[in-house]
Order: structure tokens, then sequence, then C-alpha cells
């Protein structure tokens, strides 16, 4: 997902669809070009919470879906909430 991203941002910001192993997701990208360490960064940024929200039963008070398409559309989610 992240190197998917990585190349969609060398061609320009808005929003794009990138796909990643059959999957497509849309992607708001800003006008910048992204690094591969600020991609990396916010992925992991990304795992660390999820993973705290886990640990403290915050996701128990409803559904969790673990399918790679619903992984791939939060993560698309955050990263456009964390760059910008």
């Amino acid at each position: 997902m992240v190197s998917a991203i990585l190349a969609a941002s060398q061609s320009g910001g808005g929003r794009t669809v990138v796909a990643v192993d059959g999957l497509e997701v849309i992607v708001t990208l800003p006008s910048r070009h992204l690094t591969l360490s600020e991609l990396q960064r916010v992925k992991r940024q990304f795992v660390t919470v999820h993973k705290k929200a886990i640990t403290l039963g915050t996701t128990e008070l409803g559904a969790v879906d673990w399918s790679e398409e619903s992984i791939a559309k939060k993560f698309a989610e955050y990263m456009a909430d964390c760059i910008t």
C-alpha cells in the first residue's frame, strides 16, 4: 500500500485510485511529493493506534473488520488526516 501511494504521489496530488493486490482504494494526496520515510512513519503510527485501541478494548464497542479492503480504506483515511 505504501509503495503504491508513493508511486501515485509522483504523478501529482488530489484524489486518485490506488490499486493494491486487486483492491482499489481512493486516496487523497497532497499537491507535494511524498517521501518513503514519511509514508513509513504514518504507517507505523497507524499500526500503533490500532494496537492501542485493541489493547484498551475500544474496538469492542463496534464490529471489527479485518479484511484487507477495510484496513486499506482505514489507512487511506488516516494518511489523508496526517499528511497535509
